[in-house]
């Protein structure tokens, strides 16, 4: 199908999904809805992709002013993608509406099913799209394929499979647009997982083993988990070195500051954040 008037809507986690927007030849992106500088999640790729596009770019919220403007603009296919705010598909005029998921619907709706898959359910690690409805991930499926993970795949591991995985199932949806539509399958009840609360984020360097940090690591890669120190304080960690070592540090305490990170002791060794 050709000429497709396209809507996109995601930040910097899915940008490998607007590139392939913009690679497709019967596609032109007159909309990109995002995230502004100083907003909650990383947009500057998307961005500057949208605005190298000429399209128009709304950062922030929806707003009854941008629906306006967006309902007289003609809009086939709006494509979702890690956006961070919830979508009016009802009341926004387009002829399609999908949201590329990362999990194998209907498995793992939620809002960040990542630590989920890596940890407690990798047979359901891969990526869907599917038509959007008011119900979070509860739409009918259009195409979906499975992200097999290896023994020492974490979450940063598995994101960069994602990246290439969600790029290639959005552009063969591109092919075929129309007639995706026609074949979608209801999807079924599945199951719901919430965000990980600050609670299950959180290791308490005192007590942790180097082993049980590089698993917290592993599960949350870079959204970052929870490091609860000596001396109560609590700091984030995304990139991190671990080493198993004797040493005559009090677990849990600030070994150094560093230019290079911070160095923390826990009980068989320390670790290095920054």
């Amino acid at each position: 199908m050709g000429g497709l008037r396209v809507a996109y809507a995601g930040h910097d986690f899915f940008f490998s999904c607007l590139q392939q927007v913009l690679k497709h030849k019967d596609v032109e992106l007159v909309w990109c809805l995002t995230e502004a500088p100083d907003g909650l999640q990383p947009a500057g790729s998307v961005r500057g992709l949208a605005e190298k596009a000429r399209a128009r770019v709304h950062t922030g919220r929806p707003t009854k002013e941008m629906l306006e403007e967006f309902n007289g603009s003609d809009i086939d296919l709006l494509v979702c993608a890690a956006y961070m705010y919830k979508v009016p598909v009802s009341e926004m005029m387009v002829k399609w509406a999908v949201n590329v998921h990362p999990a194998l619907l209907p498995q793992g709706k939620g809002p960040n099913p990542l630590p989920y898959l890596v940890t407690d359910f990798p047979q359901l690690s891969g990526v869907s799209i599917h038509e959007m409805t008011e119900e979070m991930d509860s739409g009918p499926l259009l195409l979906q394929t499975p992200i097999p993970l290896d023994g020492g795949d974490g979450l940063d591991e598995f994101y960069l499979k994602l990246l290439a995985a969600s790029a290639r199932l959005l552009r063969e949806f591109l092919t075929d647009v129309e007639g995706y539509f026609a074949r979608k399958i209801v999807s079924g009840e599945g199951s719901y997982w919430p965000e990980k609360t600050d609670e299950q984020r959180t290791v308490v360097a005192a007590v942790a083993t180097a082993s049980e940090v590089r698993a917290f690591h592993s599960e949350f890669g870079m959204f970052g988990f929870l490091l609860r120190l000596a001396d109560g304080t609590t700091r984030e960690v995304k990139n991190l070195k671990v080493s198993t070592c004797e040493h005559d540090y009090r677990p849990g305490s600030v070994v150094g500051e560093l230019s290079s990170g911070t160095v923390v002791a826990v009980s068989d060794g320390l670790l290095r954040f920054f």
